[in-house]
Order: structure tokens, then sequence, then C-alpha cells
């Protein structure tokens, strides 16, 4: 009787007594907090006690689970971890839940969902999908292998030299030789890439082939910097430096992807900007500026979170304080938002093309650039306007650059005392000159004697002729002009800068030609111009 009451105090007693028995062990099972602690703290130098760190895995297998606790912490080390800053943020509370998913767990770290600590029971352990994913993490984290620098050069490795062993600055020589390497190498490779086979029928000049060599130039030190990336943590630095380090290059990794894409895109862009000015279209070329600004800005917005998301910055905070402003943002720029939308749908309903003349309700002139939020107009007089694209959607746009067809209507004035066969014959010269003239319309054209005032007989020249823009219509105008005033000069009419358009006669005592001359001389006249014409078609 006396010993079945004696074996279980004794027992109580031994565990009680023993450092790392059951009543440790118990402690460390308590909250997310206790289990995270016991499994960092006793896997430190000071306090290395793999045993006990292994208790915060509910596993039953002892070698296994030592195994685990191992690889986690690990696994934290190469992923740049702060376990003391985690630590102060890690719940106390044994009925902590989740207010996300309502369940007792815990993730550690948000960059390590499937690492959490659950409540099995009354205990807290890491959490059986933890466990699973240990062998793929590890993968990742060391592609190469573990121990790779001590397993290459086992010379003298409990020797250290300036904190470090033997084979950790071999691996740090071997490293740093690779990173050149792959900086060398690279470097002219994506120089071949962008100067032989993506660009080089627009590297033309040194300053383009200089931008190409930078944009090389950044990439291969980026490759070099993951190379970096992939072996640091196979030398298993102390966390106090690796830490530290191995965020630095993150950073600078990060950093330089986000110059690269960059300067990518910089160059994606230039590649259709040229395409675009062998094309006849003006819109390819607004469009494309459009774009470079688009794009520069959503790759810097982007890349600006992914550079903070490496320095552990919580993005979710930054988002839920932008939400908050977002309203008072979105008051301020909603004028910004509408001449963006605006900007669209112009690009796509497409009522006005590059270089043609509009009226709006109080301007007039050439459209030159539509950009995100205004559209510039050059006007008549020479300045520059520039009118919201929110306020140009809503007016009513008087395009005149899209009218094929120019109805031209002018008088010309013929002074009292002109003898009537010039007159008659110069009317007749006129309308055989429209009808000559290929973007004339024949059955359009209406030359007659209209009227007689204080200032002569009036002729009225109507016609109707096909152009595309604005200077065709001045060049084919120009062409007409200068005809007419040929025709004139044969039958010796002065033209005089009148209001209107004043054919004055020579005085009265000037011989005038016969009928039969002046037919003769604008039949050859027509015969001419229409070989001329002839031979600008061929």
């Amino acid at each position: 009787m006396m010993r079945g009451v004696f074996y279980p105090i004794f027992l109580i007693f031994v565990l009680l007594a023993v450092p790392g028995g059951r009543i440790l062990a118990a402690e460390a099972n308590n909250s997310p907090y206790d289990v995270v602690y016991n499994h960092v703290h006793y896997l430190k130098k000071q306090s290395y006690d793999e045993l006990q760190s292994a208790e915060s895995f509910n596993i039953r297998n002892k070698k296994k689970r030592i195994e685990a606790a191992v690889q986690l912490k690990e696994i934290f080390d190469g992923k740049g971890v702060s376990m003391d800053g985690l630590l102060n943020k890690i719940p106390d509370n044994a009925d902590y839940i989740d207010s996300a998913s309502r369940r007792s767990i815990y993730i550690i770290y948000n960059k390590l969902p499937q690492v959490y600590v659950e409540k099995i029971g009354n205990k807290w352990y890491y959490s059986q999908t933890t466990v699973d994913a240990l062998p793929a993490l590890y993968k990742d984290v060391f592609p190469f292998g573990a121990n790779i620098w001590a397993k290459w050069f086992p010379m003298q490795r409990d020797e250290v030299y300036l904190r470090l062993h033997p084979w950790q600055w071999i691996g740090i020589g071997v490293i740093l030789l690779a990173f050149l390497a792959c900086n060398f190498l690279l470097r002219y490779l994506f120089r071949f890439v962008f100067n032989k086979i993506l660009f080089r029928k627009y590297v033309v000049d040194p300053k383009r082939l200089e931008n190409l060599k930078r944009v090389s130039n950044i990439f291969s030190v980026w490759v070099g910097v993951k190379v970096l990336q992939l072996l640091v943590p196979t030398l298993f630095i102390s966390a106090k430096y690796s830490v530290p380090l191995i965020k630095g290059i993150a950073f600078v990794g990060a950093t330089l992807l986000v110059i690269s894409v960059y300067k990518l895109t910089e160059l994606i862009l230039f590649y259709l900007r040229s395409y675009t000015e062998d094309s006849a279209s003006l819109w390819d070329d607004q469009i494309v500026v459009v774009l470079q600004k688009f794009f520069k800005f959503i790759v810097g917005f982007l890349g600006l979170f992914y550079i903070l998301n490496t320095l552990d910055v919580n993005i979710a905070t930054i988002i839920a304080g932008l939400s908050v402003g977002g309203l008072a943002l979105a008051l301020a720029a909603q004028d910004t938002v509408k001449n963006f939308i605006a900007s669209v749908m112009i690009f796509i309903d497409k009522p006005f093309r590059i270089g043609d003349l509009i009226k709006g309700d109080n301007f007039e002139g050439t459209v030159q650039e539509v950009g995100f939020r205004s559209t510039r107009i050059k006007t008549a007089s020479d300045s520059v306007v520039y009118v919201a694209n929110a306020k140009l959607s809503e007016m009513i746009i008087d395009n005149k650059g899209q009218r094929i067809l120019k109805k031209n209507n002018s008088e010309l004035v013929i002074p009292h005392g002109t003898p009537l066969p010039v007159v008659k014959t110069f009317i007749e010269g006129v309308r055989r000159l429209l009808t000559k003239y290929p973007s004339v319309r024949n059955n359009s054209i209406d030359v007659y004697l209209t009227k007689m005032d204080a200032n002569g007989m009036v002729v009225k020249v109507i016609f109707v002729y096909k152009v595309y823009t604005l200077r065709e219509e001045m060049q084919h105008g120009e062409v007409l002009l200068m005809k007419i005033m040929e025709l004139a000069e044969l039958l010796h009419i002065k033209l005089f800068d009148h209001t209107a358009v004043v054919m004055n006669v020579q005085p009265q005592e000037a011989v005038v030609p016969s009928p039969t001359d002046m037919q003769q001389t604008v039949d050859r006249f027509i015969a001419d111009y229409e070989k001329s014409l002839q031979e600008k078609s061929k």
C-alpha cells in the first residue's frame, strides 16, 4: 500500500526537478507566443536544446520532431525573418481566435501563410499544415541544399576567423565570383538580344544604342542579385547579420527589377512609337503617347508597393489607409477621372482626327494632340487652346476636317466697260478649267454672270471638290486660283486686291482681240493645262 502511494509522488518530484521535463514542455504549449518562443529560444547558441525546442511540434517521433524544429528555424533565417520582432506581435493568450477564420490559429509571418500555430485540445502547437509544407519551403529557400559549403569544404569546420568558419569565407568568395560572372556574361547576352533581335531596326544612332546598353546592364545586375538571394542563405550566417543582409539584397533586387521593367516598358513603347511613325494614321501616335504615360504610372505605382513589401511594410495597412482617404481623393480628383474617361471615349469614338479643323462653343482651330486630361488645339491666330476632354465630349463639335467634299462659293467682280466678248470668253474658260481639274465634281460646276452692281459685273463661281485635309484644300485652291490668274493674263485682265476679287480690264483704248483669236488662245491654254494634268497623273 505504501509502495503504491510513494511511486506517483516520486514521479512528480522527478518531473519537477529535472530541467526540460514535462512541466517545461507544458509551458511551451500554453499560447501562440509560448510555442514560437520555445521553438526559437532553444535553438539559439547560448540556450541550445533541440529536444526542448521540438516540443512546439505535435509529432510523436522524436527524431522527426527535432528535424522539423531545426528545418523551420533555418527557413526563418534563410527568409531573413527577424524572430525577435515577430515575438513582440504574437499574442500570449491561450484562448486566442483568429478574426478572419474564426479558428484558434495564428499565422506567424504573413509571407509564409502556411506556417501557423493552432490549438489542439487545450494546447498550442505548430499545425500539421506547417509540418507538411516544410520540405517544399526548405527546398525553396535552399534550392542547392543546406550546408553545401561545409560539405564541399569540410576542412577545419570548427575553427572561426572573424566570426565566420573557413567554409563560410570560401562560400562568400564563390558567391561573389558567381555574381561577377553573371553580371559580365549576361550583360553582353542582353545587349545581343536587344540590339540584334528585338530592336535592331531602330538602333540607328549612338544615343539609342547607349539606352539599350544601359538597360542590358541593369538586367544583368538584377540577375546577379537574384543569384545572391539564392546562395547567401546557404552560408548559415548568424541571424544577427543574415537578417539585415538578406533584407538588403531583397530590397536591391526588387528595386533593380522595378527599374528593369520600367526601362523595358520604355523600350517597347519606343518600338511602338517608331512603328507608328511609319504609318499614315496620326491617331496611332497619340495612342502611344497616352499608353506611355499610363504604363509608366502603373509600373511605378505597383513597383513602389513591391519594393515596400520586401521591407516587410504592411501593404494591407497602406491600402486600408488609402481606402479611408479614398473618398476625399475621389472628390478631389473627380475632374481628372472625368477627363481621363472622356479621353478614352474620344479615342474610341474618334469624333475628329489629328490635323482636323474643328469648331466648338468658343474656339476654332486644328487638333494637335489629345492627352489624358485635355486636347491641344491651334487656332488661326497661331495661339494654342487647351480644352478639357470632359467639356469637349459634351460640346457640339463642327468637324470641318471631316468634310471630304468641300464647296467653293466665290464671286468675281469685273468692272463696267469690259468688252462683252472678253467677259464671255473668260467665263467659258473658267468653266473649262474647273471641268478639267481632277478633284472637282463636274456636275457641281456653276459659273455664271449673276448681277450688276455699283462695283461692276458679278460672276459667281460655285463648285465642289474632293479633299481630305485642310492642307489639301489650300493646295487645290492655290492651283485653281493660279490657273484663273493665268487665264486672266492671257485675256489681258489684271487682278486687284479688293474686298471682293475685282477683275479690271485695260483702258478702253487697248486693242481688243477678235473672238476667234481669243478662242484659239483659250483652247491652247486649256490644251496645255490638260496635258500637264495627264503628265502628273502618270
